[in-house]
């Protein structure tokens, strides 16, 4: 393993799949081709941009999701609780956009 914690994140991530039978060796999910077609090329070209929107928010934000909504927030940072509501904010934009609802 040596001693990353990042490979843990990888093997619990993989047997929470493999124990939850989420492993289906699809490419697309339902969801995504049913609303967004069945390109493959559009799904990497969504996910690296968001991946890419991610970072620059994260280095704008001056940290990440987990170190502003943890450390942050528990420190009664108000830039911390800014950025911890408009994460929530987004996360519920998004799901509205990909469920429709």
């Amino acid at each position: 393993m040596g001693g990353s914690p990042g490979w843990f994140c990888v093997i619990g991530a993989f047997l929470a799949a493999w124990t939850g039978g989420e492993i289906t060796g699809r490419w697309l999910p339902p969801m995504w081709a049913e609303r967004f077609g069945d390109s493959l090329g559009l799904r990497l070209l969504v996910g690296f941009a968001g991946g890419a929107v991610m970072a620059f928010g994260a280095r704008l934000a001056g940290g990440c999701t987990s170190g502003h909504g943890i450390s942050g927030a528990l420190q009664l940072s108000v830039g911390s609780w800014i950025s911890l509501i408009c994460f929530f904010a987004g996360g519920v934009v998004t799901a509205m956009l990909l469920y429709g609802t």
